[in-house]
């Protein structure tokens, strides 16, 4: 990410910025392309459809071909500029349209995603541009409401909880949270039942005890059977979720009991592990549980400190790798002090 980008974002009213693919935080690239000035304005019309008739441009397709008066032709890497009324003749074009005074410029090589990229494609060559306030606001780091960002901070302080609660040099904490029944899932910390057990491999493994799955065989917190539509609570160990309870006694915790998807009113939702649940970390997680994440298919990673391994800023960005079927967004610098702080 541009360097003044990343202050802007961390410089937000909560302190937690998005981690985003580049090409929504870097400028847009530029392509080299030939213009000409067209004779007769009376023309521009006869020529725009010629020209998009025996040379389209598909590749420039966001570019509009008029800047009056001129006309954009095409890329320059398919003649040299000495040539380009020759080629436009081999291709049939009545080159007496122009005014023989051909340029080069630079124009936006793809399509603006966001309106600052536009604006700046904009000033070069006019462009189509639609709108997107998701992005918007994302990139602009101002999706969040106040009792959002409030809700956040809470449960990065559960996480910072958990990992106070280990005897252990740099401890991890992680709390896996739905946030369709406003409730916490499972939580996760670094244990000796495995080498890959890691915190927040060790969180997914109990988001798949709450599905009648899991790996390691963890402490289990007893469901109360007497409370109507209790929630599954076997993510959370039992002396955990006391320490959780007493602390945040207005938290909601539990993983809706499991059902198999021809059970639900809309399959796409689950049960797959974490498919839309939000991760909150008090350290970027290394590239394996960054790919663990995508795996489980969570919605949003919230970290609170970068790691010297970490797979989602540090050492690259996983979540943004195109070709992998899944992806989530990811915020880092969440409460960065006080999960810095943990030793």
């Amino acid at each position: 990410m541009i360097e003044s980008k990343r202050r802007k974002l961390e410089e937000s009213k909560h302190g937690f910025y998005p981690i985003l693919p580049d090409e929504l935080c870097e400028e847009t690239p530029l392509v080299e392309v030939y213009i000409d000035e067209i004779a007769d304005p009376k023309n521009i019309s006869r020529v725009i459809v010629e020209l998009n008739s025996i040379l389209p441009i598909e590749e420039l397709s966001h570019l509009k071909r008029v800047k009056f008066p001129f006309i954009l032709l095409f890329p320059k890497n398919l003649c040299d500029k000495d040539d380009v009324h020759s080629y436009l003749k081999n291709k049939k074009f009545d080159t007496n349209y122009l005014k023989n005074d051909v340029k080069i410029i630079n124009v936006a090589k793809i399509p603006p995603k966001i309106r600052k990229q536009y604006d700046d494609a904009q000033k070069l060559w006019p462009c189509n541009f639609h709108s997107n306030k998701y992005l918007e606001k994302l990139t602009q780091n101002t999706l969040f409401n106040d009792q959002e960002i409030n809700q956040y901070k809470i449960l990065m302080k559960m996480a910072i909880d958990i990992a106070n609660q280990q005897d252990q040099i740099n401890p991890i904490g992680v709390v896996v949270f739905d946030p369709k029944i406003q409730s916490v899932v499972a939580i996760g910390y670094k244990t000796e039942l495995s080498p890959m057990a890691h915190p927040v491999m060790t969180a997914i493994d109990n988001v798949a005890i709450t599905q009648n799955g899991g790996a390691w065989n963890q402490e289990k917190s007893i469901i109360d059977e007497n409370v109507s539509n209790s929630l599954n609570q076997n993510g959370i160990p039992e002396n955990y979720l006391k320490i959780l309870k007493d602390k945040y006694p207005h938290a909601k915790f539990g993983a809706t009991n499991y059902r198999n998807k021809d059970e639900l009113d809309n399959p796409e939702d689950g049960p797959y592990l974490c498919t839309g649940y939000y991760v909150f970390v008090t350290h970027e997680p290394c590239i394996m549980c960054s790919m663990a994440l995508i795996h489980s298919r969570a919605k949003r990673v919230f970290f609170g400190v970068k790691s010297s391994n970490g797979g989602l800023e540090s050492l690259c960005k996983v979540h943004t790798v195109k070709d992998l079927n899944h992806h989530y967004e990811v915020w880092g610098g969440l409460l960065e002090e006080d999960c810095g702080k943990l030793k």
